[in-house]
This record gives structure tokens, sequence and C-alpha cells, in this order.
């Protein structure tokens, strides 16, 4: 998110309470009348895979149906970049979705500005205790739950067995810690290979924020204690700056948001990445592959998003959308999501999905060490300034610990906005 974009989402936010202000909602539609209830998706697959999760749609749609005869569901895919801009001004302007997707970071921010409306407020007697508690966690900010959640991710490491093979080393016995990664990535580099990915454009939450969790450090937390200049997280600048200097990761790992292509190729030893990656290797069979786990300097830590629906504050029709979006999140519908898209279901009853997958299985053990991000009502915007001071270190006009310092201060002044 460019500073552009900053002055955008402050405009629509803005925006956005007047329109709420002036909004007459109609949350219980009468039984003869004929409603909409619209939901934003995203691209959750690729394209080979979209006719079927296409099918999952079509599917809760026509359960939706059979119940309100007079209701029209809408499923809208919306591309992932730039969403929140999308999000924002549509619904300033008084349109947009009924239901719509999210994750936690962006969820706090969405939930301080007034822009969902509590779960609690509209089903207060939904049962969650076959929902994980850390998926729940999650997705509740100040006491009270604002999405329903859909799926879960965890991160790790997927390594190229023939470059292991041809490296000498034992792809039985992958590295658990940072030094034992560097000593492999060493011999990596001095073949000619990459070690790690490390895609410099994309989200924190993938790149930096892990390293400095697996460190012992933190970010910021929800009551504003601003951490990420302190030693253990400058550890973490310091660590992935001498992985750059010394070409253990691509010189355009500066700006680049995706370094899939150079893994597939065969340049990368290691892919940071989730079920995605799974569902891409699987599919390409460029070479053959095997799952590592989350390193840890300090402490075994990896990012894992929490996917949850939410509702609009300003829909029409809140009491049916809360009804679809129960619908969509019960147990059958969410295990049919999760078997196309190859997310961890949030359901307990719904994890028996992976019962004949190892691979799955051993992901999905990872998101009980997964951390959903920095759940902080501003961390989406410090988190592209962020981005630039990390880019600067890697350019060398910054030191890790200044890098670090005037990261805290962009924390610090996002705070007064």
């Amino acid at each position: 998110m460019k500073k552009s974009f900053k002055k955008v989402l402050l405009l629509s936010l803005a925006l956005f309470a007047l329109v709420a202000c002036g909004t007459k909602t109609t949350d219980t539609p009468k039984e003869d009348e004929a409603f909409t209830v619209t939901v934003w998706t995203h691209p959750y697959v690729g394209a080979d895979l979209k006719p079927e999760l296409e099918k999952v749609y079509a599917d809760m749609t026509a359960q939706f149906v059979e119940k309100h005869p007079k209701a029209t569901v809408v499923f809208e895919e919306i591309p992932w970049a730039n969403r929140e801009q999308k999000i924002t001004t549509t619904l300033a302007g008084g349109a947009g979705p009924d239901i719509f997707y999210l994750i936690p970071d962006q969820l706090t921010q969405f939930a301080d500005q007034g822009i969902i409306t509590p779960i609690n407020d509209v089903l207060p007697d939904m049962d969650l205790s076959d929902f994980s508690e850390t998926s729940i966690s999650a997705v509740t900010y100040q006491g009270k739950l604002y999405g329903l959640p859909m799926l879960r991710e965890a991160q790790t490491f997927f390594y190229n067995k023939e470059i292991l093979d041809e490296l000498g080393l034992d792809s039985t016995n992958l590295p658990k810690t940072w030094e034992e990664f560097t000593a492999w990535g060493e011999k990596a580099v001095a073949a000619g290979y990459y070690a790690r990915n490390y895609e410099g454009g994309n989200t924190l939450n993938s790149t930096l924020y892990p390293l400095i969790w697996q460190a012992g450090g933190e970010i910021v937390d929800d009551k504003n204690n601003i951490q990420i200049n302190e030693a253990k997280a400058v550890k973490a600048f310091e660590f992935i700056n001498d992985y750059y200097q010394r070409g253990f990761i691509a010189k355009d790992s500066i700006t680049e948001s995706n370094h899939t292509p150079l893994f597939l190729e065969g340049k990368i030893m290691a892919s940071w990445g989730a079920g995605a990656h799974l569902q891409m290797l699987r599919e390409g069979k460029q070479f053959e592959y095997v799952i590592g786990e989350p390193l840890k300097d300090e402490v075994q830590a990896t990012f894992g998003t929490t996917g949850t629906f939410v509702i609009s504050n300003i829909s029409k029709n809140k009491e049916m959308a809360a009804e679809l979006l129960s619908l969509m999140t019960d147990t059958d519908n969410m295990r049919a999501f999760n078997k196309v898209t190859n997310y961890i279901p949030p359901r307990e009853s719904a994890t028996d999905l992976f019962k004949d997958d190892a691979e799955l299985q051993q992901i999905a053990k990872y998101a009980e060490i997964a951390r959903p991000g920095v759940i902080n009502a501003k961390a989406r915007v410090f988190m592209p300034d962020i981005q630039a001071k990390v880019q600067a270190m890697f350019e060398g006009t910054l030191t890790p610990q200044q890098a670090a310092d005037e990261s805290a201060e962009i924390i610090k002044n996002s705070f007064d906005k």
C-alpha cells in the first residue's frame, strides 16, 4: 500500500462514516420480499481449479435459496491486488458487498473504523465450540468476534529435493534452526543456487515478521507498545540483511513479490510458502520436494493467517447475511471449500479432510505455532513504510539498527493519525 493509497483509505473511511450515519438498514426482509446477499471472494485457487470452487459456491447458494426462495446470492470474485482500497471506497459510496473476506491484521483496522459488524450482534447464540481456539482468537478484537473463520494456513519451507541430493544434504533430516539452515544455504550458494526466497515486495507477514518472532522479538502489541527496534527484533533485520548481502536471496528481493518462478525453475533450494505451494508442486511435478518445518532462533514460529468472512456495517440485510455466513462456514461447506483450496479448516469437525494426506497433516500441525500477523488497528497502515526501510537496508543506505529505529518511529507516528 503506497502513501497515495493511505490518503485514499483515510478519505474512504471518512466518507464511510457519513454514509453509515445516513444509511437506514432493514435487517430482516419480509417473507414475501425479494432480497440479495452479495459475497466478495478472491482467487483462492488457480484457473484450473476455479470451476471446482465455483461449484462449492453454487452449492452454498442452493442451500440458502432452498430455505429462502426469494433470495438471490451473488458470489463475486475480486483480485487480491488493492483489495482493501476497493472494499473501503465501495463501502464509502454506500454500495459493495454484504459479506467479504479479511485476514486478522486487516480485520482490526476495519473493526476499529466501524466498517464491519460484530458477529455477536447478529448471531448472539452462535456455537463456536467446534472452531479452533487460535482461529477464534485471531478474529476477535477488543472482546468482540468480528468474523467467522473459513480457512487457516501455516507457512513453512518446501525444499527442492534434487538440489539437496546434489549437495549431499540429508533430506530426511532438514534444518530446524537458523544456524542449521545457514550452513545448508552456504552450500547452495557455493553451487550457484539461492538458499531461499524472500519476496520483499510482498506482505511483511510472510517476510520480516516471522523472522522477528523466531528471534524472540515483537513488532508492536495491541496496547501500542513498540518493540520492533529492541535487540531481539533487530537481530531479524541483521539476519536477513546478511542473507541479502551474501547472495543467499536474489538481488531483486528488494521489491519482488513473487519468487515462485525461480523456485519452479530449480534455482532456489527452499521456498517459504503454504498450502498453495503444495498444490502448485503437486500439479506441476517439476521436481521432487520435501516439506520442512518453520525455523527457530530462540522461538519456533511462523506466519499463518486465519481467513475470515465478515459482515459489512452498511449491509441492508445483516441478519440474512449472518445466516448465509453461518451456512458458508458450517462443517460440510468448510470441508468442501478447503478441499479445493488446500487450506486448513478452522473447525475441528472438518479436519478429517486430511486424514489420508500426510503432507497436509504436516502443514496443519504448524498452524498451532502460527501467528496471524500484527494484531493492531494500525498494522496495515505502517506496514508499507516499514517495507521501505527494509528495502533501504538491503540497498545499503540504512544499517539494520537504523532500519529498525526508523520503523519504530513510523509505527509511533501512525498512532497519531
